[in-house]
């Protein structure tokens, strides 16, 4: 799998050289292409029409829908696939687990300089978009599939605009498929919950501090769990208070 999606990355970036969605974003269209490829490369089950919405892919009686932004968006249009039809549904959620970035000259193609990020992207943060779905996942026709990328983002700039504003044009390509998690049916996602905290109550900051969750990933991982009955809780004072359930 991870030899062919390199190889799907390698081919898309020859056929479409220059294909930016603009200033800090993901490349929709290149990770689009790239996963509906690794999905299948019969281009007939592309954009297929299942009622009222478009599915990435549609085959086999499979919808696959590859999310890398809206994702509140998502929800209804899962929701509907899975109570108006019969067909089964996976999600697919690309992270960036690591990124190079490469900055060079707009006209000339030349390379200014190349850096690592030091943001990355875990498994957990997926929670963030998970979140969305939490009412869905106990169905047993969804499947989430939790894509590990690493990226290279070339970010092109005029070296006069970018001296005086810092502003340029970018393109996020993927380049290695590091990781995949699957994820099927409720008790896939007490996984999640570390060892340490099987037979204890804890805290958020204590569940933050052993998965190094932050911020709104730390709260919507919280939630999720909670509202799939993996994770029980009760108010102490102005905090909850959590214990894995049986």
């Amino acid at each position: 799998m991870s030899e062919r999606f390199s190889r799907l990355c390698q081919e898309d970036a020859v056929m479409y050289q220059n294909d930016g969605d603009g200033i800090g974003t993901y490349n929709e269209k290149r990770f689009h292409r790239i996963f509906k490829r690794l999905v299948t490369e019969d281009a007939s089950c592309y954009e297929a029409k299942i009622g009222k919405y478009v599915a990435d892919v549609f085959c086999d009686g499979h919808i696959t829908e590859i999310q890398t932004a809206n994702y509140g968006k998502l929800a209804p249009k899962i929701r509907y696939y899975l109570e108006e039809t019969d067909y089964t549904v996976s999600v697919v959620l690309p992270l960036v687990s690591s990124k190079k970035i490469i900055r060079a000259d707009k006209e000339t193609g030349e390379v200014q300089y190349a850096r690592r990020s030091p943001k990355s992207a875990r498994e957990t943060d997926a929670f963030k978009h998970l979140y969305y779905l939490r009412e869905l996942i106990p169905n047993e026709r969804l499947r989430v599939h939790i894509a590990l990328v690493s990226v290279e983002e070339y970010r092109f700039s005029d070296k006069q605009r970018y001296r005086r504003e810092g502003k340029y044009d970018n393109d996020v390509r993927p380049i290695v498929l590091e990781k995949e998690v699957v994820l099927k049916g409720t008790d896939d996602y007490r996984r999640f919950v570390p060892e340490e905290l099987k037979n204890e109550e804890f805290d958020a900051k204590l569940f933050s501090s052993l998965t190094k969750l932050r911020g709104r990933a730390l709260y919507s991982a919280l939630n999720t769990l909670h509202a799939l009955g993996i994770l029980s809780r009760r108010e102490d004072g102005k905090r909850y208070v959590y214990k894995v359930s049986l």
